[in-house]
Formats: C-alpha cells, structure tokens, sequence
C-alpha cells in the first residue's frame, strides 16, 4: 500500500512540475503583486488566488484586511488580578493592531507605486473627524489587439475594463467600531487580474470538459486507506415549487439555478469524502490541487474555475474546483472543501472533501453531511451517518456558506 502511494505522489508530483510551467508560468502577473502576497503571507494575512477561463485566461488575487482602532491600554482599576488580565489582553491587542495597519499599509503603498506606471489610474480620499474612505484604480499596459481599454464610474468608484491588468483597492468605516476596543473600525479589500490575452475564444471553439479523464485522475487518490465515502441524491421537478424562506429554515445551502431555459427536471450527485486525520487531510487536498494543475495544463481552454488556495474551513463549503457547461441540458461539476466538528469532541474535526455533479439546477441540501436523498421536498437520511449527527447539527455545520446563483446563458447544442 506504502509504495502505490508513493508511486501516485511521484506521478502527482511529476504532472505538477509540467503544469507549473503552463498556465501559472503564463499568469505570472506583475512583481509589485508577487510581493505584496509575499508580505501578506507573512503577516498572516488570508491571500485568496483564482485562476479562471472563460474564453481568456484569468489570474485574480483578493485581499482583505480590517484596521482596529489606534491602541489605548486599559486604564488601571486598582485590583492586580483584574489588572493583569487586562495587560495581557492589551499587549494581544497592541500587536493584533500593529499587525493590521502593516497589511493595510502594504496595500495601500502597492497601488501608490503602481500609478507611477498606469496606462490609467483613479484615486480618491477623504479623511473628516476620525472616518475615513479610500479608493485606488489602477490599469497596467494595454493590449496590441483586440477590446480597447473602457472607464465605467459609480458614485466615488471607478472601474476599468479591457485592460491586461487591474488594480482595484478600497477602504470604509466599519459602523458600530465604539461597541469594543477589539471592534475593527474599518475594512479595507484589494483585488487583482491579470489577463494576458486581448481576443476571447467563442464557446464553440473551446474544448469540452473531460468529466470522466479528471474523475480517473483523482480516483487512486480518493482511494486511498483512511477515507471513507458515500452519496447523496437530489432531484427536482416542475411540479415542485421551492418556497423563499428565512435564514434559519432554507432548504439549500447552495443552489445554482438556469433561467434560459427553465429546466422541467433537475439532478443532482453527490459524492462526500471524509477524512478524521488532519494529516492526511492536508495531503489529500495538495495531492488534488496538483492532479487538477496536470488536467488544466493538458486541456487549458475548457471553461473552469479553479481556487488552489482553497483550505478546510469550518462550516463553510468552499469552491476549490468546477466547471459548468452550456448545453441545451447544462450540466455543472465541484468540488468542494468542508471541516466540521466531530460530535461530542471539543478538538478534533472531520475532514470533508465534496464532488457534486448535476444536469439542470444544481442543489446541495442544508442537511447533506446526513442526507441521502431530496426528491420534490421529500427528505431521506442515511441511517449510519446520522447516528452521529443530528439534522440541527448538520445545518448548522454548513450554515456559513449558503448562496443562491442565477445564471442566464445561450444554450448550445
């Protein structure tokens, strides 16, 4: 068992290294942004990358950042216990402060020094009685042929489109930053792309997705000892209507409906991977993430979306992978990264590792860590999996990433 893993790793590795010199070789990007990352990393800071096609290559980096308020101790209460707690929580603070304003600062000095360079750039601050907003736009070179470069403004936001790349940076007060000393008094986001290319292929002349040629190439992965698994069914018809409802009681935690046309049925598939050891976890993931650069670099211009730095992140569903198709059924794939805590346990999580295919709409029941079929609002749950875990749990394991999508498209035959 030991050596076929380290023989599929080494073939992992081995596709990836080819990969590395493909697409992230030719969606480089600028330097400044190289480094920006950099410094965020080290800050601690959370650095999301993407890469995308949708006819053109895309590269997008987003940032965010909060700023606390400007550091005051605890004033003194006489009480050395009560005092000392304090110290202690001031000098988290001061650090959590310091570290905040660095990030907030590298971002800010990025776009400075990328206007000096700018085909096009946009600027705009005001500073009265302690609130602050700012706004960077900053467009890098043009393109030989193609879309020309186009400005679109909104109120104090400027945007710019059909350029090879854009800087986007923004900051605004954060209400109700008075409630408590660890309340941010501002939140600042910083995006990137980097389009390399001016001309975009048509739909017609892209290559399809080869669902079943990635599904082999994660197969020995997923199959490896210590990762259980199991399926969930939903499906949906024209004689269902799906009511809107609140917060607490939707039925979806992701749905992503067509519009042109209106499908009479919908399927969904989904397959849930559970691993209990983060170690292994951590390397199942990256054994993904490199699997998935060796697939893009053999077929780079299918439509996909890819998010490598994606990680296991409690409650929500995470994108890390899909591609949709526009066909006159369409037809969608995921894959998806979940941590969850194990019942009963105050340190340990499971691990989850999503894949959901569909034709028509795509839906995934708040319920599916449990779930064993939705068919028309009629809920079936899988015996063993809920032993463990009641539905209320279950909801509330996915209740942070729960969103709708509305796609209107050109079907294609």
């Amino acid at each position: 068992m030991k050596r076929t893993v380290f023989a599929l790793c080494a073939i992992i590795v081995s596709l990836y290294a080819t990969a590395q010199g493909t697409i992230q070789q030719r969606l480089q990007g600028h330097p400044k942004i190289d480094s920006l990352v950099s410094e965020m990393e080290a800050l601690g800071r959370s650095v999301r990358v993407s890469y995308y096609y949708d006819g053109r290559l895309h590269k997008t980096i987003m940032i965010g950042c909060g700023l606390m308020k400007d550091y005051q101790p605890t004033p003194p209460t006489g009480d050395p216990k009560r005092d000392s707690i304090a110290h202690k929580q001031d000098s988290v603070r001061q650090m959590e402060t310091l570290r905040l304003k660095r990030a907030y600062d590298a971002m800010r000095r990025t776009c400075q020094q990328l206007t000096d360079e700018a085909k096009e750039s946009y600027s705009w601050e005001y500073h009265r009685g302690g609130v602050d907003s700012v706004r960077y736009t900053v467009a890098l070179g043009e393109y030989a042929s193609g879309d020309t470069m186009q400005t679109y403004r909104r109120n104090r936001d400027v945007f710019y489109y059909n350029a090879p790349e854009i800087i986007t940076f923004g900051y605004d007060p954060w209400p109700g930053s008075d409630v408590s000393p660890w309340r941010l008094k501002g939140y600042a986001t910083f995006r990137y792309e980097y389009t390399p290319d001016s001309v975009s292929k048509m739909p017609k002349e892209r290559s399809p997705f080869d669902k079943e040629a990635y599904k082999r190439l994660l197969q020995p992965i997923m199959k490896q000892k210590g990762i259980t698994s199991r399926q969930f069914y939903v499906y949906h018809d024209s004689t269902f209507t799906i009511e809107k409802k609140d917060w607490d009681n939707e039925e979806f935690v992701i749905r992503s409906n067509t519009i042109s046309p209106r499908q009479p049925k919908s399927e969904t598939w989904g397959t849930v991977y559970t691993l209990s050891s983060s170690a292994q976890a951590g390397t199942v993931l990256s054994q993904i993430k490199q699997a998935t650069w060796a697939f893009l670099n053999k077929h780079p211009d299918m439509d996909f979306s890819f998010n490598p730095t994606s990680e296991y992140h409690s409650r929500a569903l995470e994108d890390m992978f899909h591609t949709f198709d526009s066909k006159r059924v369409p037809s969608s794939f995921y894959i998806y990264v979940h941590r969850s805590p194990i019942p009963g346990s105050t340190t340990d999580s499971e691990h989850h590792i999503v894949i959901i295919e569909s034709k028509g709409d795509m839906m995934v029941p708040m319920e599916w860590q449990i779930m064993k079929s939705w068919k028309n609002g009629k809920a079936v749950y899988d015996k063993k999996a809920s032993k463990n875990l009641t539905p209320k749990q279950a909801r509330d394991n996915t209740s942070a990433s729960r969103s709708t999508i509305t796609r209107g498209y050109e079907p294609i035959d």
